[in-house]
């Protein structure tokens, strides 16, 4: 007996479902298991990439002082990622390869040629 397109869809949804509950639970290890490496990765990255945190100034009984706007560290982490994947673009459109071997081999009887950029292998056989 053929399936509805509605049961297809739930079909769908259960499989997404399980998928993202998935994930959800392997984020949830990696945070218990490393996250102080992580922290000490992230807050590496802001020193290097000069993410600053985001402040505002408030008034308060002994002067002004600096509250942070993002507690989370939402925004601050969208500037890293930005910041990073900026670094990462430059990098890769001032990278050529000229490497004096030429050639990598593949299989034997497959080669390839670098053309310009990681990932670029031109097959020349």
């Amino acid at each position: 007996m053929r399936k509805t397109r509605s049961q297809l869809r739930a079909e769908q949804i259960a499989q997404l479902q399980a998928e993202q509950a998935e994930h959800e639970r392997s984020v949830e290890t990696a945070v218990k298991v490393a996250k102080y490496a992580r922290c000490a990765v992230v807050e590496e990255l802001y020193e290097l990439l000069d993410v600053r945190a985001e402040h505002k100034p408030r008034e308060s009984k002994n002067g002004v002082i600096q509250v942070s706007t993002d507690r989370d560290e939402t925004k601050r982490t969208t500037r890293l990622l930005d910041a990073v994947t900026q670094l990462l673009a430059s990098r890769e459109d001032s990278l050529t390869f000229e490497a004096d071997w030429g050639r990598t081999v593949l299989s034997p009887n497959e080669t390839a040629q670098f053309a310009g950029t990681a990932g670029d292998l031109i097959p020349t056989t």
